[in-house]
């Protein structure tokens, strides 16, 4: 159990939490921008999403790296992460 604490304390894991974390919520955010976007056809959706990819890339980014430790960083990452997988999960379950 120690050493689980010291991976997720250290600035390592706060870095993976700035990169990959943000990546993954990133596209998260992306596709759910394209599936409930109300204006215009598919291809209008894809570029509002991909429109806002970078903005929301660089704040998690910035928003993870400024975190105390490694495990306010993936907490940080999380709480963005799955609501919006959750929004994913029922848009494509319900065809929205």
């Amino acid at each position: 159990m120690h050493l689980i604490n010291r991976i997720f304390d250290n600035n390592i894991s706060k870095n993976a939490a700035a990169i990959f974390g943000a990546l993954i919520t990133t596209i998260a955010l992306t596709v759910c921008i394209t599936l409930i976007w109300p204006f215009g056809d598919r291809i209008e959706k894809i570029f509002a999403g991909g429109t806002f990819f970078f903005v929301f890339w660089a704040s998690l980014f910035y928003w993870a790296i400024l975190a105390k430790n490694g495990v306010v960083a993936w907490s940080r990452i999380l709480i963005i992460f799955f609501p919006v997988l959750a929004i994913n999960i029922f848009s494509l379950f319900f065809n929205l």
